[in-house]
């Protein structure tokens, strides 16, 4: 009786060569390092150096948030209707919305009633936000935004940045980073132009 032999099933893969394990490892390295930056950046929460753009003069995205320190009141951006606004987005875990506040509240508390100071709370606890405010001394309204949408609604990136709100509801200029005292009195000093 012929034995008929079981045909070969397949090969076993080869071993990983040399040059194989050597791409495989500069590409756990280049991952690596972009998860690191990736976690520098969210901590740090700002670019190196502050930045201004001029924006298109698309709508602002509108919010409704609870208000920092009142849960039960509301902040919301058609409540300024008509007036210019200074939308700052900060948090207190952000070393440089720290440094600016006081320039903020300065200004706000310059301009009265003809400019409108709103704050937003970005990716905080309500407790910390509180303790920020009572430190900083910020008095102009914050609404209280856990989870971000507002920023992301903004297409914002990093921690501080100031957005400059026309009275008629566009956008006419984002200030990324720190804003210094002199840039603040410049913006301002645009938002409370007549339209040409």
């Amino acid at each position: 009786m012929e034995t008929v032999a079981d045909p070969p099933g397949p090969e076993p893969p080869a071993a990983p060569t040399r040059r194989r394990w050597k791409a495989w490892a500069g590409a756990g390295v280049a991952s690596a390092l972009l998860g690191v930056l990736a976690l520098v950046l969210a901590v740090t929460g700002s670019d190196t150096a502050p930045s201004s753009s001029t924006a298109g003069g698309e709508r602002a995205p509108g919010f409704r948030l609870s208000d920092v320190r009142d849960e039960s009141a509301v902040v919301s951006l058609d409540d300024f209707g008509g007036r210019p606004v200074v939308l700052n987005f900060w948090a207190s875990w952000c070393v440089p919305c720290r440094k600016e506040m006081p320039a903020l509240q300065s200004a706000s508390e310059d301009a009265q009633d003809r400019i409108a100071f709103v704050g937003i709370n970005h990716q905080d606890s309500r407790r910390d936000a509180v303790a920020f405010l009572d430190e900083t001394g910020v008095r102009f309204p914050s609404g209280y935004d856990p989870e971000g949408r507002t920023a992301s609604a903004y297409g914002l990136y990093g921690m501080p940045t100031t957005v400059f709100i026309s009275p008629d509801g566009r956008i006419l200029d984002r200030h990324r980073g720190e804003i210094s005292e002199a840039e603040l009195e410049r913006k301002v000093e645009r938002l409370l132009r007549p339209p040409p």
